[in-house]
């Protein structure tokens, strides 16, 4: 690909509407064009009725069927992954906040988004993301690799 159409894909990105992920921009990666991927940043996500953020994989011609497949379980598999993201979120609560985790984790930390890197990779890697609701910004990365939980990394 030359420079002029870098450039274009840079300062006018292709866009779309998906009739499940609302309106979504594509996100061109040149020096990795085979981890560019459609930004969604306004997603009504059900289990917690907030729009969040999702990264769906895939070339100018639009998302993978396997990422809009792996998003669109999100919700039946929510109760699930929030159970696995408790513990590391009541340690950042604890090392960030200096205080466990509200019995109620949703008085501490909102729901961003979800990131996933490739659909088809074995194991697939993915991460859910936090964002403190009080005085204290924080922003929590949690990834996972399948269904195991790694790590928090936290954004000041």
């Amino acid at each position: 690909m030359g420079f002029w159409e870098n450039l274009k894909r840079r300062l006018s990105p292709p866009k779309m509407l998906d009739p499940d992920f609302g309106p979504l921009v594509f996100m061109y990666i040149p020096n990795a064009p085979d981890r560019s991927y459609w930004e969604a940043d306004d997603w009504l996500f059900g289990p917690t009725q907030t729009r969040i953020g999702v990264a769906l994989p895939g070339p100018t011609a639009g998302p993978l069927q396997e990422g809009r497949e792996f998003y669109l379980r999100l919700p039946e598999r929510f109760d699930g992954i929030m159970e696995r993201v408790r513990p590391e979120l009541d340690r950042v609560a604890r090392e960030w906040l200096g205080r466990p985790l509200a019995s109620d984790l949703w008085a501490d930390f909102k729901l961003a988004g979800f990131d996933l890197e490739d659909p088809n990779a074995k194991p697939v890697e993915w991460t859910v993301s936090f964002e403190a609701t009080g005085d204290t910004w924080l922003g929590v990365v949690i990834p996972f690799v399948d269904d195991d939980v790694r790590p928090a990394v936290v954004d000041t």
